[in-house]
């Protein structure tokens, strides 16, 4: 990405929307990982990973 593109700015009513779908699914991706780690740690208790 070009420095140039970027414009650093104060968020916006209009982005509260976006911004909050972006972190849900961002922090859901994680949550999701985290959860089937702890199953396979679960239903294989002697697996390394």
């Amino acid at each position: 990405m070009n420095k140039n593109n970027c414009v650093i700015r104060k968020e916006m009513p209009a982005d509260y929307a976006t911004v909050e779908n972006l972190v849900r699914e961002s922090f859901w991706n994680l949550c999701l990982v985290a959860w089937i780690l702890s199953l396979e740690n679960t239903l294989l208790p002697h697996a390394t990973l």
